[in-house]
């Protein structure tokens, strides 16, 4: 592939044309793996605290919508034993426990980061 060397140019002389040394080689592997490793830097004590308490409060959550599951379950069961109920599980059920198996995904990354209390 051949290059025009735009400095000559600016010079009021011909522009030189200079042919390009690169030429692509076999692809190198990588000494890094993909994903990093976790930070293994040293905890602070205030940022233990402060996981410490987050970790009270994600179980307060996970408390509070095993409660509200159970909740809409039994309701969702009183339905279909009525009669009048769709044997499908109702959304709000699903969406409940996908918002279980976030904040229950969130408390084992603080724990694998900071430890159990």
């Amino acid at each position: 592939m051949l290059l025009e060397d735009p400095a000559s140019s600016f010079a009021g002389g011909l522009a030189a044309r200079v042919e390009s040394t690169f030429t692509a080689g076999p692809p190198v592997r990588l000494t890094r793996q993909f994903p990093r490793p976790p930070m293994t830097r040293p905890i602070h004590p205030n940022d233990a605290a402060q996981a410490g308490r987050f970790a009270e409060l994600m179980q307060a959550e996970i408390d509070d919508l095993e409660e509200l599951i159970a909740v809409a379950q039994h309701r969702w069961t009183n339905r279909c034993d009525a009669g009048w109920g769709a044997s499908r599980t109702p959304e709000p059920v699903l969406r409940l426990r996908e918002k279980l198996k976030e904040v229950r995904r969130l408390q084992d990354a603080l724990e694998s980061r900071f430890g159990a209390d």
